[in-house]
Parts: structure tokens; sequence; C-alpha cells
């Protein structure tokens, strides 16, 4: 008995993805766990296993495929004789339907080019007689582009064509760019969703946005002594801040919630998310329970989930979900933004780069490390002062990192 191999949902949001590469061929023997291909999905490329035991005798989407539906037929197993024929039966019938459909849509288009030929004779024999009355300067870019002027409706005196006509001409047949020189691609899974979330996101989620700036010359003599040592695994400042957020959202569990669908979801764990540009797009793998997690830990764990997603190796379960996102652009000199929250989550903070200021204290003129914070925040289950005590918070910790090398169980003493 013949068994198909289905394109798998791998998230949520897939409603179809890309087979990128077949690892099996037709007349391999398989089983159950093997690796059969390669998906792209969404937001990563994932190997899909093989669930039943059996020969490959047909695969029926080539490798590189583009656009393939989730549950549609990607490849068989044991596929007998009798099932080849009906599956060429069904094919018959379906091409059958097929044919007759293409041939009422010839007569159609058959139709409507008539219709569009008649029209266009009748608009023919209305301007033979009619003058072309152009501007000099309109006449000359009508010829240097080949321009047939009488397809163009002209808006200066008395119908008279002018160039802005012929610029509205090319508007409408070109994208609005500076450049004459252009290329046109399609773009990849991962920007296509992000358009599609983000574009919905701010249309449907009310921000509001917070900032603040924050001292941090304590934390970067923090992260200096302990990479001082640790040999191994040297600690980030991103890895600071992430630490940080998460103990600043484990003390403010009111900040720890989501809006779905006129509900509040509340969330028990603390898993932050980190904004990773990729080439194709933006990812955001998700170091869970993070809170509890001790420094050298978690900076590992970070430098891991950075990499898969470099490689599209996530899985599923390493980037969907999460609490609250982190988004750091400090290391292209980026001083602050804002960003958009990253759904279900109803709050983001974005961070820049340290930059050196003046402070008087004491007065005396010091200098200082500033990091400037903003706390994007979903209006429908935060609250201004909610928000706000979750940035002060964070704020506190970052400038007093005593808390960052308390809560963290594998740190030494420095």
């Amino acid at each position: 008995m013949s068994i198909n191999i289905l394109m798998p949902s791998l998230s949520p949001t897939m409603t179809e993805g890309i087979l990128q590469k077949w690892l099996v061929k037709v007349g391999d023997q398989v089983k159950a766990g093997d690796i059969l291909a390669e998906i792209e999905t969404d937001k990563a490329t994932m190997e899909i296993e093989a669930v039943d035991e059996g020969k490959i005798t047909d695969i029926i989407v080539k490798a590189g495929t583009k656009g393939v539906a989730v549950n549609s037929i990607i490849a068989v197993l044991n596929n007998s004789e009798k099932d080849v024929k009906n599956i060429i039966k069904t094919d018959i019938q379906e091409n059958k339907f097929k044919i007759k459909d293409k041939k009422v849509k010839m007569v159609e288009k058959k139709l409507v080019d008539t219709n569009d030929s008649l029209i266009s004779q009748k608009k023919s024999i209305t301007k033979k007689n009619i003058d072309i009355i152009a501007s000099p300067l309109a006449n000359k870019i009508a010829k240097i582009k080949n321009i047939n002027l009488n397809s163009l409706t002209g808006t200066g005196p008395a119908g008279r064509i002018i160039k802005r006509d012929i610029e509205k001409l090319d508007r409408q047949d070109h994208p609005l760019i500076s450049s004459a020189k252009y290329e046109i691609f399609e773009p990849s899974s991962i920007r296509k969703i992000i358009a599609e979330r983000t574009t919905q996101t701010i249309n449907t989620v009310p921000h509001f946005y917070l900032k603040i700036e924050s001292e941090v010359d304590k934390l970067i003599i923090l992260r200096n002594k302990i990479n001082a040592q640790s040999l191994d695994n040297k600690v980030s400042i991103n890895d600071l801040l992430v630490k940080a957020l998460a103990i600043a959202q484990n003390e403010n569990p009111q900040t720890n919630v989501s809006w779905f669908k006129g509900k509040i979801i509340q969330y028990s764990s603390v898993d932050v998310s980190i904004a990773v540009a990729l080439k194709q797009g933006l990812i955001t793998p998700i170091v869970k329970n993070a809170d509890s997690k001790g420094l050298l830990e978690l900076s590992k764990e970070i430098k891991i989930l950075v990499k898969k997603a470099k490689e599209g190796k996530l899985v599923p379960e390493e980037y969907q979900g999460g609490t609250i996102s982190l988004s750091n652009l400090g290391m292209y000199g980026i001083s602050e933004f804002t960003a958009i929250i990253n759904p279900p989550q109803s709050s983001i903070l974005s961070v820049g780069s340290i930059q050196k200021t003046t402070k008087v204290n004491e007065n005396k003129i010091e200098i200082v490390n500033i990091l400037k914070s903003t706390l994007s925040a979903d209006h429908r289950v935060l609250d201004g002062a909610v928000a706000a005590k979750l940035l002060k918070d964070f704020h506190d910790i970052i400038e007093n990192p005593f808390d960052l090398w308390l809560q963290s169980k594998d740190m030494e003493v420095i």
C-alpha cells in the first residue's frame, strides 16, 4: 500500500514553504527517523524526517520548488503499479477539466481581445484627424524614450501634452525610485512574513514609548572582571542586558502578559527573545527562563542560538513565543531607536550604543558611559506607570549591577 509524504507545517504561520533539497532519491529504502529533505519555512531551514518505513518510489515535488502548500504530496513510499494507474487516471481527469477550462478562458480572452480591438480602432479613428499638440520639450523626451504621444492625454493649456504628462507615464510603469537602473527580485520567506506581521502589528497594536538614559560604567567594570576570570566564555554587554531585562520582568509580573482575542494571558516564566539580523530578514531566538540562569550559562546559550539562527537551523520552539524582546543596534553605532512590538508579546526594549558624555558631579566634570534605552509597550495590556516601572527597574539594575552577579549561581567571587 502506498504512503504519501506530505509537506509538513513546521510553524503556526506557515502556509507554504520551499523544498530546498532532497536527501534521498527514488529507489532508496528509508525507515522512521531518516532525514528525507530540507524545507525552508518562513523562519528557518529545517529537516523533515520519515514517519513510516518503505521504499521511495516517487518524488512528486522537485528540489528548489517554491510555494509548496502545507499538506500537499511531495513524495510517495511503496507506490504500486495499480496506484500509478490510479494517479495517471486522476491526472487525465484533472487535465480534461483543465483543458475544458482552458478552452473557456481562450474564448473569453478572444471576446475581450475583440472588444479591446474595436475600442482601439474607435480611438484610432477619433484621433486620426486630430493633430497632436505637445510642447517642444515633451516632443523631445518622447522621441528619446520612444513614447507614442497618441497614447497620452495632455494636461497643459488646450489639452497640450507637456513634460509632466510623460513623467506621469514613467511613474505608472516603474516604482518610485531615484535611480534609472534597478533590479526587482522576489523577497525571502522571512522577509514576506516580516512585512505582513510588522504592517499588521503597527496598525492593530496601540504602541506607546518610554525612554531612559543609564550610566553603565559599573556594568562595564563587571563585564571586564567576569571576562578576566573566564578564559573559555567571554560575556558581552548584550548578555548582561538580557539578564537585567529578565530580572526586571520577573520583578514586574504584571508586564509578563499578552493580549489575545479580547483576553489577557499571564505568563509564569520569563523568556527573552533576542533580535538577530540575517541577510534574508530578522529572527528572534528565545532564551527561556532567562531570569533563573547564570550569566555564563546564559551567554553560552545565546551564542548557540545566534549561530543556529545564522545557519538556518533553529527549530520552531526556539523562536516562537517569548514574553519580551531585546533589540540591540549598538554594534552599528546607533545611539537610540524605537522598535515594533513582536506579537504576541506586549513589549520590546531597544538599546543603542554606549557613548561617552560629560556629567557634573559635586562641581566636578566627569566623563561617564551612557546607554539609551526605549521601551515600546502595548497599551491594551500595559499602562504607562506599569511599563515605566519595568524600564526603571532595568535602569537601576544596569546602573548598579550587583543583582546581576548575585542572581548568577555560576559566578565566582569577584
